[in-house]
């Protein structure tokens, strides 16, 4: 009887350490991609961070409306203009213009780039493997999606 005992109560701190280790792990993965049953897709939430005041993101732009919204934002001079891929057919649009070092998470495609910035200042997308520069010439210019994927970092000016 008393080493029935010991096994359930070995068993039940053995759950416990595994509930206490696995479900704050779980909580911290980072949320790449959910499921759409409806549509079949995933989405994710591409982040630039930080985004200084008077800075802003547009989420849940069309694929039919994200030139129009690059052009947009373009308008305003002094503006670089990012839009990105969700998964789900739609984009971010980010509206900078502080020239400071960013961080990019689930960059990972449809990245475009319409730079209106005064001064010559440049948009360089970097990461462990690929940069790109993207001149202040107030065109929309893409980036391929390998290239997108491996960008860590965003520095304006």
């Amino acid at each position: 009887m008393r080493l029935r005992g010991i096994r359930q109560r070995a068993a039940a701190m053995a759950v416990t350490f595994i509930a206490a280790v696995l479900v704050p792990l779980a909580a911290q993965a980072p949320a790449h991609a959910a499921s759409d049953a409806a549509t079949g897709t995933s989405a994710w939430t591409p982040q630039i961070y930080p985004l200084f005041s008077g800075e802003w993101v547009q989420r849940d732009v069309s694929g039919a409306d994200r030139n129009w919204w690059l052009a947009g934002c373009a308008a305003a001079e002094g503006i670089a203009c990012v839009s990105v891929g969700q998964g789900d057919g739609k984009h971010s649009v980010f509206h900078l213009f502080k020239c400071d070092t960013r961080s990019l998470s689930n960059f990972i495609d449809a990245l475009a780039v319409r730079n209106h910035q005064t001064g010559g200042a440049e948009v360089h997308f970097s990461g462990p493997r690929y940069q790109v520069k993207i001149p202040a010439n107030n065109t929309t210019t893409t980036v391929p999606d390998y290239a997108t994927y491996d960008f860590n970092r965003l520095d304006i000016c």
